[in-house]
């Protein structure tokens, strides 16, 4: 069963990652970030999206680094996909997500909140990779 499960949530994770890779490729960060923002806001009753302020540098820069969020995002695919195959690849995955989260966190720290909207982000990719793991154990204890 936990098998199962870790690998519907690497599905769902990686699916994401390809569908926001894609969008910041193709869209540009701000676009979905305003668009992140706002679904947010629409939900929590947070305050409205924050004013564009990317420059061009930054959109170039993100641009780049989404091909290798789709690149991740087929990965965690791929190890979800067949799972049984793949076990020994959900640690590493997990770390990278984690890491992630653990940027974010320097982010807060270095330049201040940011929108709740990434907050909320950075609490998903705080608290999925230690389910991930504990996921993978009971899995390996079940094989």
């Amino acid at each position: 069963m936990a098998a199962r499960i870790l690998g519907g949530l690497l599905i769902v994770l990686g699916a994401s990652a390809i569908l926001i890779g894609v969008g910041i490729f193709l869209a540009g960060p701000a676009v979905i970030s305003r668009l992140t923002e706002g679904l947010v806001a629409q939900v929590s009753g947070s305050p409205a999206p924050s004013p564009d302020l990317w420059t061009a540098t930054q959109d170039s820069e993100l641009r780049f680094y989404s091909v290798l969020w789709v690149a991740y995002g087929a990965a965690v695919m791929a190890v979800g996909r067949r799972l049984e195959r793949r076990m020994a690849w959900v640690p590493p995955l997990s770390a990278l997500f984690f890491l992630g989260g653990v940027g974010r966190a320097l982010s807060w720290l270095a330049v201040g909140q940011p929108h709740l909207a990434f907050t909320l982000l950075m609490i998903v990719e705080l608290a999925l990779p230690p389910l991930f793991l504990g996921l993978w154990v009971l899995a390996r204890r079940q094989e």
